[in-house]
């Protein structure tokens, strides 16, 4: 086992905080140095979690090699984020809803932490993709393990002029479109019709959201595709959201969409493929 683990956690999660302490002396126990994000830090502590001597911090050390994520999927996007472009494994301990980034549920996750020592686990590659605009705040973090997704603001229709690689694709017009990447697949895109991606594959989808006319579909283009996206709607703005960073934007200018230059690594248990994962979390093809 590695001699280091930063930890990011939800600060939504009553029902899981008399079963942390136990985790947090595991890890004390078994000689780890623990580093925990300082506002989730903060949270156990008003809530008298002993989390035996873990150092908060703002930022993850140069030298840790494994974050744990506690909490749902949005926690793991965020603890996603927190690690930034340094590729670190992340172990995703769901004490969420449906966690579908999860390695595991708290009540594995000792076990799960046992098998990244005995090196019995697989490390999925995943990627990211990036929106470059001059538009974008410089407090938003411009990548997304999920989605990037142009939205309607109020009840005027948006209309996204799209184009690959400089060449004119289609006027989405309608309440929005969705990028996904394949992770992002299974998340809002598969809520508005999009196609379920085996997600170590590298491409990108574009999903609309009510499409105006009946002519325009979810399309998977290559991961190497530019995506130029250009904004218009009477309502004057647009919602433009980020996995679960969104901001309100003028519609007009320019979002270049792209792959992002490096990825986000998932643990998963060895025995655990897509297809388990299809059944256990989305109950694929279960009998009603």
């Amino acid at each position: 086992m590695a001699d280091k683990i930063a930890i990011y956690g939800s600060r939504t999660q009553p029902d899981s905080l008399a079963h942390l302490p136990h985790l947090f002396k595991f890890l004390y126990d078994s000689g780890l140095r623990v580093f925990i994000n300082t506002r989730f830090a903060n949270y156990l502590d008003n809530n008298g979690v002993d989390t035996y001597h873990a150092i908060p911090t703002e930022h993850i050390p140069p030298d840790v090699p494994l974050v744990m994520s506690l909490g749902g999927d949005g926690t793991f996007l965020r603890a996603a984020r927190w690690i930034g472009n340094r590729e670190i494994p992340i172990l995703g301990v769901n004490t969420g809803h449906l966690g579908f980034l999860a390695s595991c549920a708290l009540s594995e996750a000792e076990e799960m932490l046992k098998n990244v020592c005995k090196g019995n686990i697989c490390i999925e590659k995943r990627m990211l993709i990036e929106v470059v605009s001059d538009q974008l705040p410089p407090d938003k973090w411009p990548f997304a393990l999920n989605e990037i997704a142009l939205m309607r603001h109020g009840s005027s229709m948006l209309n996204v002029n799209a184009s690959v690689n400089d060449s004119f694709l289609a006027d989405y017009r309608g309440d929005g479109l969705i990028i996904s990447t394949p992770t992002g697949s299974t998340a809002y895109s598969l809520s508005a019709g999009g196609p379920i991606i085996e997600p170590t594959i590298d491409c990108i989808c574009l999903c609309p959201v009510a499409p105006h006319t009946l002519t325009l579909r979810p399309l998977v283009m290559g991961a190497g595709s530019e995506i130029m996206l250009r904004p218009e709607s009477r309502s004057s703005n647009f919602i433009l959201t980020l996995d679960d960073q969104s901001v309100s934007l003028p519609a007009q200018g320019e979002f270049l969409i792209r792959k992002a230059p490096f990825s986000a690594l998932l643990i998963r248990k060895k025995e655990e493929g897509f297809p388990s994962i299809l059944r256990q979390k989305l109950l694929w093809s279960a009998t009603p």
